[in-house]
C-alpha cells in the first residue's frame, strides 16, 4: 500500500510532467495554483487526469466516477482527488 507521502510525490511528478514552456521552472508545492502559476487550463488539467489514469492503471470511466476538473484548482486539490480515487479503486477491488 502506498503511503500518503509517496502518493503526493508521484502526483507532483505527474503535475511537473504536464506543465510546459515558461512554467517548467516554477517550484511546485501543494499550494501551487494549477492555472495561475502553472498555466494549466481545463485541457491541461484533463491531460493531468489522463496521466493519473495511466500512472496508476485506473480507468475512471469504468469506475463510474465523476471528476469536476473545475474544482481542481491547486496541486493539493489534485492530491486529494487522487487519494479519493485510489481509495475507491481499492474498495472496488476488495468487493
Amino acid at each position: 500500500m502506498e503511503t500518503q507521502t509517496h502518493l503526493e510525490e508521484q502526483i507532483l511528478v505527474l503535475v511537473a510532467g504536464t506543465i510546459s514552456g515558461k512554467f517548467k521552472k516554477t517550484k511546485i508545492t501543494p499550494e501551487t495554483h494549477l492555472q495561475r502559476e502553472l498555466g494549466l487550463d481545463s485541457l491541461g488539467v484533463l491531460s493531468l487526469v489522463f496521466r493519473f489514469e495511466e500512472a496508476f492503471g485506473i480507468d475512471l470511466s469504468q469506475m463510474d466516477l465523476k471528476i469536476d476538473i473545475a474544482k481542481l484548482r491547486t496541486v493539493r486539490d489534485v492530491m486529494n482527488a487522487g487519494r479519493d480515487i485510489l481509495d475507491q479503486a481499492r474498495t472496488r477491488q476488495n468487493v
